[in-house]
């Protein structure tokens, strides 16, 4: 987390930080991000980094921090009502959120990617952080449809939770790539559809 510096910051120059930040980790890979362009654009000295921050990996977790944050008021309408609705509808509706996610925040969407893509130390210290949370939710999606008779009694839960959740990576990554142009749009979601009918089918 950032020292109480950094939050003592003007508006102003706090955000063109964080925009320099996601920049920097948008543009290079985590090992090839450059503190040193960091504080260049951003017009403060390296020695006002360090007081801001720890060091690289301070600043990069939480700027995925942001990202989480940010994603989960996506989320949030969904999982506030996660008890109440099915499996596949809940299913439906976590999906539908990453992709409007990922097409209004492109930016974000790339960090993430290439994050998964570069793999590394850093990947598994968020994974111990972190990981953790994604299957836990897919886990209970599961568990609530194996009681509601939704999904057959003898899946192996972590497995399908964690397939799950690599697949909502590829699936947001996919209607990204073909829509953004257009942007969200109805389409998606009778596209979308489809691919919940073929999960259905597959682990019912």
């Amino acid at each position: 987390m950032p020292k109480q510096t950094f939050f003592n910051l003007p508006d102003e120059k706090r955000e063109k930080i964080l925009q320099e930040v996601m920049v920097e980790f948008r543009d290079n890979a985590y090992d090839l991000a450059s503190i040193n362009r960091i504080v260049d654009r951003s017009g403060i000295s390296k020695g006002s980094f360090y007081q801001y921050f720890e060091d690289k990996e301070d600043v990069y977790f939480y700027l995925l921090q942001i990202i989480g944050e940010k994603k989960l008021q996506y989320l949030g309408p969904t999982i506030s009502r996660i008890m109440d609705i099915g499996f596949y509808e809940a299913l439906r509706k976590i999906y539908e959120a990453g992709i409007e996610f990922a097409l209004e925040h492109p930016d974000y969407l790339t960090i993430g990617n290439r994050m998964m893509r570069d793999g590394g130390s850093i990947v598994r210290k968020l994974q111990e952080k972190f990981g953790g949370q994604s299957d836990a939710l897919f886990s209970m999606l599961l568990q609530k449809g194996i009681e509601r008779g939704e999904i057959r009694p003898d899946i192996d839960v972590p497995l399908v939770a964690r397939l799950l959740m690599n697949m909502q990576m590829t699936v947001v990554e996919y209607f990204f790539e073909k829509h953004q142009e257009a942007g969200y749009s109805k389409e998606i979601l009778l596209e979308l559809n489809v691919f919940i009918e073929m999960v259905e089918k597959g682990i019912r």
